[in-house]
């Protein structure tokens, strides 16, 4: 007898634990209502934001593009949309410590508009900007210390 009140009370026990643990999250995951009109005026401000940051981005101009081992190359020109310039480039060094730099040149006087550093060949993008672009051609001279294969390519940003 001791053993089925024992039983009895172990059941209702676990079904009443039970029924509580299954109501709780429902209870917590019922959102917050809002009055529709703040619905709507949330869901036109995120369409908005998508919008601009959609329009507000970087294209592609030109490439990638790849040159076999070289220790020079001056990339054909590109004309940029915007005023804001980008360009990219890469290169492999395959362990001998070889160092790349980026000039950003306008075609039509041979000005260097935009200096980049020296960094190493390890196969990551060497990133240049400058604002002094928009409706006149650029292009790319890119220096190694040894002859090595070069990737790059060039972005406006509007």
């Amino acid at each position: 007898m001791q053993i089925r009140r024992s039983l009895a009370l172990a059941t209702a026990t676990a079904a009443l634990g039970g029924a509580v643990a299954v109501a709780a999250p429902a209870a917590q995951a019922e959102p917050a209502q809002q009055p529709p009109a703040k619905q709507s005026a949330q869901l036109a401000e995120a369409r908005t934001n998508d919008a601009a940051s959609a329009r507000a981005s970087w294209h592609l101009i030109w490439g990638p593009r790849s040159h076999t081992p070289t220790k020079y190359w001056a990339t054909p020109d590109f004309v940029p949309r915007s005023g804001t310039l980008g360009v990219n480039a890469r290169c492999w060094n395959g362990g001998d410590g070889t160092k790349y730099k980026i000039d950003i040149v306008r075609t039509r006087d041979k000005k260097v508009v935009k200096k980049g550093g020296w960094g190493y060949c390890n196969g990551g993008w060497m990133t240049v900007k400058t604002a002094a672009a928009s409706g006149t051609s650029y292009y790319m001279r890119i220096y190694l210390t040894r002859a090595h294969t070069v990737e790059a390519k060039a972005y406006y940003y509007r």
